[in-house]
């Protein structure tokens, strides 16, 4: 059977999707990097976390993670150096209070394409925040993201005399030209003063402008012991099984104490350029597309893309099993790395057509020439390539 990438088939996801697949995502990298190591008791594992509370207590004020510590965390995310310049601290907001939990926007980016957004959640006394998909059962890695402390997340919080309480955010989208922007990134470090930070990457529709007003929808669901055999549950599959094992976890939702609230906030574009359209007729036979436009956004953060192509040979495009993505190479026939915004996506249109859009590191210029080489995303095979003159022209 066929390995199938179903963001393919189905377009881009909503923000609840996102986040529950970054958590399995982030459970499966958890379980591959895990080494083998001598059990620990809980009483020697909880007073090591104990000192480590203390010790990392002290450093807390330069241990806030900002926006290039998420971007740049799994690999260079290729930002310019004057994207520094763009990214404004305590941007004008209001609201996000609340009693379990308060929520601020720390510093954030619109330039015109995206948003980038960090969020601190600070808990009220006695609370231990955990971020999406994140449950008592998992390691404490899934909220730090090291090792330092060898322990669940429920024995962290026994050991501490903490509660804890699960946190949504993602971006409205019911607000007036937003009804396209879904968040397409999100991501979260518990830092040593219980402070859960978030990273959202929204795609902010042209519509917008230069002036984004969004909300942010933020909920706090606090966790409470569960007799046995009853509240939360969790599949997972055994070695050699298709089918899914249930499991109680210990613990229900205090659906009594849920927390619900919004947080406005008003950014300005900034770091933005002129866009280059070019209309172009270039044909990919074996794949049974032609690439009719290209347009580029440059900015300090990325360059944005959007590639527009329809089909010509429904039966060569059929036979790709509409597996068709097109990727940029460098002069050595390298495929570029892709930028700080979400992974390729492609759209069909009302007409027929269809538009892949996506990032690539950012560049202090906008090219005069590109390759773009077509390819099925299902079997990695690799179609015809041609060198692109941009000539600016409208497509």
């Amino acid at each position: 059977m066929k390995s199938r990438d179903f963001r393919r088939a189905f377009g881009k996801p909503d923000a609840d999707f996102v986040s529950t697949l970054q958590g399995t995502l982030r459970r499966l990298r958890e379980e591959e990097e895990r080494p083998m190591k001598r059990k620990w008791s809980l009483s020697a594992a909880i007073a090591l976390a104990a000192c480590l509370i203390f010790a990392s207590a002290a450093l807390a004020a330069a241990n806030h993670w900002g926006l290039f510590d998420f971007l740049n965390q799994w690999r260079d995310a290729g930002t310019l150096p004057e994207a520094a310049q763009i990214v404004v601290a305590d941007p004008p907001q209001a609201g996000g209070e609340g009693a379990l939990a308060s929520f601020r926007l720390r510093e954030a980016v619109y330039d015109g394409e995206y948003a980038y957004l960090v969020v601190d959640a600070t808990p009220a006394e006695g609370l231990l925040l955990l971020g999406p998909d994140t449950l008592p059962p998992d390691g404490m890695r899934s909220l730090t993201q090291d090792d330092s402390i060898a322990l669940t997340i429920g024995e962290y919080a026994e050991a501490n005399g903490l509660q804890m309480a699960v946190v949504s955010l993602h971006l409205a989208a019911d607000a007036e030209g937003l009804e396209g922007g879904l968040s397409s990134g999100l991501d979260w470090r518990l830092e040593p003063d219980g402070t859960l930070v978030f990273m959202l990457s929204v795609e902010v529709p042209p519509q917008v402008g230069d002036a984004l007003e969004g909300t942010l929808l933020c909920s706090v669901t606090p966790l409470i012991p569960a007799p046995e055999g009853e509240g939360i549950t969790v599949e997972s599959f055994e070695p050699d099984s298709d089918e899914p094992v249930s499991a109680f976890i210990g613990y229900d939702v205090d659906a009594q104490r849920v927390q619900r609230s919004e947080l406005s906030f008003t950014l300005t574009a900034a770091g933005t350029s002129d866009m280059l359209a070019a209309g172009l007729n270039a044909a990919y036979p074996s794949c049974g597309v032609r690439v009719d436009a290209i347009t580029l956004t440059p900015s300090p953060m990325a360059l944005y893309y959007e590639i527009h192509y329809t089909v010509t040979d429904e039966a060569a495009y059929a036979a790709a099993e509409e597996g068709v993505f097109f990727e940029f190479l460098d002069e050595d026939g390298e495929r570029l790395p892709d930028g700080a915004g979400s992974v390729s996506s492609a759209t069909p249109q009302e007409d027929g057509s269809f538009v892949q859009s996506g990032s690539l590191a950012a560049q202090s210029g906008l090219p005069k020439h590109v390759t773009l080489r077509a390819y099925n995303c299902w079997t990695k095979e690799r179609y015809e390539s041609h060198e692109l003159t941009l000539s600016g022209t409208e497509p």
